[in-house]
């Protein structure tokens, strides 16, 4: 009478297991974004090989998404081109916000965190 229930058992933790993500997996997804009411922006951050990216003039919403490896270090800043608007930068970590910011002046918005 128990191997059947043991069946049932293993069955829904295979099931569990399978639509999950395997907590123990090196990689995470990373998702930067840029939004706000600024027409454009400057952006610097930290790509997937963990170097400096700057991209210049960039017209908002934008967005980007790559795998890293736990433990790695992001960041996202961007800074309004012109004297108006807001811009907001968010870092997501599977899903997840990490870290956010917003400026609502010249200041640029600066997001960072670790995997």
């Amino acid at each position: 009478m128990r191997r059947p229930l043991i069946t049932t058992v293993l069955a829904i933790l295979i099931l569990i297991t399978a639509c999950t993500k395997d907590p123990l997996s090196p990689s995470v997804t990373v998702e930067y974004k840029v939004t706000g009411t600024a027409e454009s922006v400057n952006i610097d951050y930290i790509d997937s090989n963990g170097k400096l990216a700057i991209i210049n003039n960039v017209e908002i919403p934008w967005s980007l998404t790559f795998s890293a490896n736990r433990g790695d270090a992001v960041f996202l800043s961007a800074k309004r081109i012109g004297d108006t608007g807001t811009v907001t930068v968010t870092i997501y970590r599977d899903g997840n916000v990490l870290d956010e910011d917003t400026s609502t002046d010249s200041a640029a918005a600066e997001a960072e965190g670790t995997l």
